[in-house]
């Protein structure tokens, strides 16, 4: 089976989209799929991250003018997404054709790609939607001023709307999303589309560094480490990490918060909520760190006794798989795969808001079910995983070759 891999996003860019992209081609490859995945270029000098073997995959860079470094101009996206659209026409038609196309990431690529002229040739075509826009696209935090926040309201209802329009742009013979809520905000975008829910698995490169303990249980006398990883958002909402910190504080429970990930793209996000914690006192409790390499926050899982994600918007959320896949419970609030992963780690779901979080936290502290942390790991792997994904996948993928268009 060949398979055409598309995306608007891979290394040396860094994040849960390109660990999904990555893990998910390795996969297929383990399960005998030539895959062939092409992307924006000029390839970067040193593009992949220090230590990673090269991938099993090939890989083809489309030069469409990108920037070594920082986001790429509108045109840029789309010279890049005619490039892959014109080369994808030629190669259906051509002796190397492809078995089946996948956009495995890319809104713009689903706009421009033709699927209607490679179906005429034969060539099924798959795509993959993380999230349905505006989720995700938050630039300001809720506690910007009135105006600001007014503005923010008007540009997420544009960006929901030309999402909307790329999504709908072209039939897909088949559309994979990673959870039943993204499965969910996709009926109405994408209404009498056929979509499969594949989920994911955790960081393999995270977790071969880890070393988790049999127990997540504090020691007597020991403060409680809460951890909370992944990019500053406001979606995923770290600033209310102050505010629940300064609760756990009023509650007793002693304890230390590290809260981790890049910068991320809302300029002076992290930054607030670094003065905050300042202003709150709690300095001594809650450090703030920026992005750390993959063997300090390998530390960081391994030290910590619970994981909190408070985000209001996912399309899954690997950061918090990745806990729960060292045996951490998960404290977390519903949005994407996050329910089924707190299920899994035996941790716990409650609303986004300081005193629900507070309260959950100080619950699980002083009567926690504090399990066997290996068992747990091993159950949570098992249930989440890219080999099982892509398994799923690739018989999907099958279906479609074999004619089996549109089924759901």
């Amino acid at each position: 089976m060949k398979l055409l891999a598309i995306s608007e996003h891979y290394f040396p860019r860094m994040g849960g989209t390109v660990s999904y992209l990555h893990e998910t081609l390795s996969a297929l490859v383990r399960q005998g799929v030539d895959v062939e995945l092409w992307v924006p270029g000029p390839a970067p000098a040193d593009w992949l991250p220090e230590g990673k073997p090269a991938p099993l995959y090939d890989v083809v860079w489309i030069d469409a003018g990108y920037p070594p470094q920082g986001d790429p101009t509108r045109d840029q996206r789309y010279a890049f997404c005619a490039g892959v659209n014109d080369r994808a026409q030629a190669r259906a038609t051509g002796a190397d054709r492809p078995d089946i196309v996948h956009v495995v990431f890319g809104v713009f690529a689903m706009e421009v790609l033709d699927t209607e002229a490679l179906r005429r040739a034969g060539v099924p075509s798959m795509a993959t939607v993380h999230n349905v826009p505006p989720q995700e696209c938050r630039l300001v935090a809720p506690g910007a001023p009135l105006a600001r926040r007014l503005k923010e309201a008007a540009r997420l209802q544009l960006v929901g709307w030309k999402n909307r329009a790329r999504l709908r742009a072209h039939r897909w013979d088949e559309v994979v999303v990673p959870s039943d809520q993204v499965r969910e905000l996709l009926a109405t975008s994408m209404p009498g589309q056929a979509v499969t829910v594949i989920g994911h698995g955790p960081t393999g490169d995270l977790i071969a560094q880890m070393a988790p303990p049999r127990t997540r249980r504090p020691a007597p006398g020991q403060p409680v480490r809460l951890l909370t990883a992944g990019g500053y958002a406001p979606h995923k909402r770290q600033h209310l990490i102050p505010a629940v910190a300064a609760r756990l504080r009023e509650l007793g429970v002693d304890f230390e918060w590290d809260v981790v990930g890049p910068a991320g793209r809302v300029a002076g996000y992290r930054d607030g909520v670094v003065a905050a914690v300042a202003a709150a006192g709690l300095a001594d409790r809650v450090r703030i760190h920026a992005g750390v390499p993959m063997d300090q926050l390998a530390a960081l899982y391994d030290a910590a006794h619970l994981y909190v994600q408070p985000s209001i918007e996912e399309g899954f959320c690997i950061t918090a798989l990745d806990a729960a896949a060292a045996g951490l419970p998960v404290i977390a609030s519903p949005a994407g795969a996050l329910a089924r992963i707190a299920e899994a780690s035996a941790g716990a779901l409650v609303p986004s808001e300081p005193g629900a979080l507070a309260r959950e936290v100080a619950e699980f502290v002083g009567n926690g079910a504090w399990g066997d942390a290996a068992a747990q790991a091993r159950a949570v792997r098992a249930m989440f995983s890219w080999d099982a994904a892509a398994q799923e996948l690739s018989a999907r993928y099958a279906a479609l070759i074999a004619g089996g268009y549109g089924h759901d």
